[in-house]
Parts: C-alpha cells; sequence; structure tokens
C-alpha cells in the first residue's frame, strides 16, 4: 500500500459483550486492511466474544472482569509497546466503525505529520446522534476550541490513528482514564503539545447490543467529563513544560 503509513500498525479494539457483531467487524477489517495486527481486549464479557475473536484470527487478550473501556484501550496500548508498534488504530467492536475511513486517516498522518487523527462525524456530513448526547458533544467542541483554540468536531469519536509518541504515552500508569478517555484525552493532549486533525468518517447504526452512551449513563458521562476535562487543563499544561524540557535536553546531546 503506497498510501499507508511506514511501520507496523495495530488495531485494537475494545469488547465487551460483543459476541454478535465481532466476527462482522474482524472480517471486514480483514478484507479492507488485511497488512494490519488486530487484537481484541474482552474486558470481562459474559457471552463469547472471545472465542469468536480468536477463531476470527485475532489475538485476544481478556480482563477476568469488566474494568471499562478506557482500561481496556490502555491494555492494548501496553501490547503495542511490548511488541514494538508504530501505529495504533482504535476501532470499536460494534459494527459501526467503516474500515475503509482507515485509509484516509493514514494518509492525513502522513500529510499533516499530526500525532492523532480522529475519524469524525461531523466533518464534511451530516451525520447526527441522540439529542442529548449531541448536546454534549457541541459542548464539548466548544470547550476543546476555548481551552486549546483548536476545533475538534468530534471529541467522543472511538476511531483514532495514533503514533508510537502518542500510545507510549497513554501505556504509562495513571495518563490515561478507565472510563472515559474522550473530551478530556484531547484536551490534555493538545495543551501538552501534540498535534491532533481529524478525517470524515462513516457511521453505521449499532446492529445488535446496548451503546455504553444509553438512559442515565448520559448523565454520569457529561458529570464525569466535565470534572475530567478540568483535571486535564491543570495536567496537560505540566506535561508541555516536561516534553519541553526533555525535547531540550535530547537536541543538547
Amino acid at each position: 500500500m503506497s498510501d499507508w503509513l511506514p511501520g507496523k500498525c495495530l488495531v485494537i479494539i475494545p469488547a465487551y459483550n460483543e459476541a454478535e457483531n465481532i466476527a462482522g467487524v474482524l472480517d471486514e477489517l480483514r478484507q479492507v486492511t488485511p497488512w494490519v495486527d488486530v487484537v481484541v481486549i474482552d474486558d470481562g464479557s459474559r457471552d463469547k466474544t472471545a472465542e469468536i475473536a480468536a477463531h476470527h484470527g485475532a489475538v485476544v487478550l481478556r480482563h477476568p472482569f469488566n474494568l471499562r473501556y478506557g482500561a481496556a484501550l490502555q491494555t492494548g496500548f501496553k501490547y503495542a509497546v511490548r511488541y514494538g508498534y508504530d501505529y495504533v488504530i482504535q476501532f470499536d467492536g460494534d459494527g459501526q466503525h467503516d474500515p475503509a475511513n482507515i485509509l484516509d486517516m493514514a494518509r492525513a498522518m502522513k500529510d499533516t505529520c499530526a500525532d492523532i487523527v480522529i475519524g469524525s462525524r461531523f466533518v464534511d456530513n451530516k451525520k447526527h446522534t441522540n439529542w442529548m448526547r449531541g448536546l454534549g458533544i457541541k459542548i464539548f467542541s466548544l470547550l476543546i476550541k476555548l481551552l486549546t483554540r483548536q476545533d475538534v468536531a468530534d471529541p467522543t469519536s472511538g476511531l483514532q490513528l495514533l503514533n508510537r509518541r502518542v500510545f507510549s504515552f497513554y501505556s504509562r500508569p495513571n495518563q490515561f482514564p478507565v472510563d472515559f478517555p474522550d473530551a478530556n484525552v484531547l484536551v490534555l493532549m493538545i495543551l501538552a503539545g501534540f498535534r491532533v486533525t481529524e478525517r470524515p468518517a462513516s457511521i453505521r447504526e449499532r446492529l445488535h447490543g446496548e451503546s455504553m452512551h444509553t438512559g442515565l449513563k448520559v448523565v454520569k458521562y457529561l458529570a464525569t467529563m466535565m470534572y475530567s476535562i478540568f483535571i486535564a487543563i491543570i495536567k496537560g499544561r505540566a506535561y508541555r513544560k516536561v516534553l519541553a524540557v526533555n525535547a531540550e535536553g535530547s537536541h543538547s546531546r
């Protein structure tokens, strides 16, 4: 693939009770991006998610119980660091993401030298979500703009392409939230000096199972995110200074 990034790429799929969806996700990934490796993080599923994923060719890492979405992703980041991957793609296991979008995201990373490329539902398309979640996304986009001076149309997208600098950062203890790694993480990373861009991505309706953003879970999500963004402001500015000092030290050697 001449348009693809140089180096090893790993797709990380956090999965919790996705037995009805995971086979289709893995088969489509193999058809569209056969050159990438795939690891499924079975986050304490009570169904056959792990068995089905292994049968369809994925490496499967299993949590003994449900540690939540962010913790599952961090397990994948640690795996990527350990086995020397250069790029990581966050990809959901519910069938809502289209693997074809990964190709455009890879081209964007090459063209812009971004550290993070977000597959956005709200760039150059009219995709909507339920009204409460849509309102939350607009609020978070506004907050990111006010805090970082950067436009991010879809700060809650689970489809992201990360370079080694980013996922190595995420893999360290206490560097990545265990529950909702969304706008709070982007605020942290932008303030710390990482480069973020977006590319249009299609989103499909979930065919089976239940989203983690339904009912009262949405209220909890919004409250948790507001608090986490406040913490991210403090940490992001501190990290920027540390990273700048480290960079100066490496140049002086």
